[in-house]
């Protein structure tokens, strides 16, 4: 009778252990959804970044040797959202670079820290490895580690660093970043756009091109924009519209060869985009 009730009782146990078990492994494989998804997994000929950062002036088109400081300055931004930025003004060039950084720090816990040597980062960009690309890279990480940005589109907040974190390991000499957990919120719901690195990469040292590229890419049926409206979106310095115009057209055909999108201002100076494919993300 004794040994029955003491079977009975190991059985129990038994049980318990394998229902603990498995709930230990079903929360950790849990946990490692969460881990892997806190930014959007996408195929490596595409880059995310959010929507809000794509349709505004905050990696603008900043013309050679015209960099400014600025201090709570309200970027040109569309609809409801509101972006307030302190720090030397970002190019597309900075937006290459950002865009490499979340690339390599999607696959880790925001927060944590992702290491690299700033040799292989400037291979990833296809640039040059020579003294005067790994003092400019330095540049881009200090730009993009001391700005801060207020964010806010009325259904998401976020302000902060847009790196979090950098710092040179100097045994190793490799560059070390992370992100604020809070930046997720940027990517949520769906918000974010994986941009073609290809046809990016086919606008290197085209910055209005590229600009171009990445607000459109924002949108899967482009609305029509009146010139003016993307002149002072893309924060252009250029004063007189006739002349902003001209580089406008250039650009476009710039972005039409790269896309195969169709790309054109009607007689009412309306830009108007029709996309032969709707990519998914």
């Amino acid at each position: 009778m004794a040994k029955l009730l003491q079977d009975r009782i190991d059985a129990i146990a038994n049980a318990i252990k394998q229902i603990d078990n498995k709930k230990s492994r079903g929360d950790q494989k849990q946990d490692s959804g969460c881990v892997n998804h806190v930014l959007p997994c996408v195929s490596d000929n595409k880059r995310a970044i959010p929507n809000v950062i794509l349709r505004s002036s905050l990696f603008g088109v900043v013309g050679k040797g015209t960099r400014e400081y600025q201090k709570d300055v309200l970027k040109a931004t569309v609809g409801d959202i509101t972006i307030k930025y302190t720090g030397d003004q970002l190019d597309q060039s900075d937006l290459d670079v950002y865009l490499e950084c979340l690339r390599r720090l999607s696959n880790i816990p925001l927060g944590n820290h992702v290491r690299f040597s700033v040799y292989n980062f400037l291979k990833s960009l296809n640039r040059n490895t020579g003294k005067r690309d790994h003092e400019w890279i330095k540049c881009c990480f200090i730009r993009l580690t001391y700005c801060t940005v207020e964010i806010n589109d009325c259904k998401l907040y976020y302000t902060g660093h847009l790196i979090n974190e950098m710092f040179r390991d100097e045994t190793s000499g490799e560059f070390v970043i992370s992100l604020n957990k809070s930046i997720s919120v940027l990517f949520s719901d769906k918000k974010w756009t994986g941009l073609q690195l290809k046809e990016r990469e086919t606008l290197n040292g085209k910055q209005l091109a590229k600009w171009l590229h990445g607000f459109f890419s924002s949108h899967d049926k482009p609305f029509p924009y009146k010139v003016d409206t993307l002149r002072v979106l893309c924060g252009s310095d250029v004063k007189f519209l006739k002349t902003f115009k001209q580089k406008l057209k250039k650009a476009l055909t710039d972005l039409s060869t790269a896309t195969g999108w169709k790309c054109w201002i009607d007689k009412n100076d309306l830009v108007r985009i029709k996309k032969k494919k709707v990519y998914i993300q």
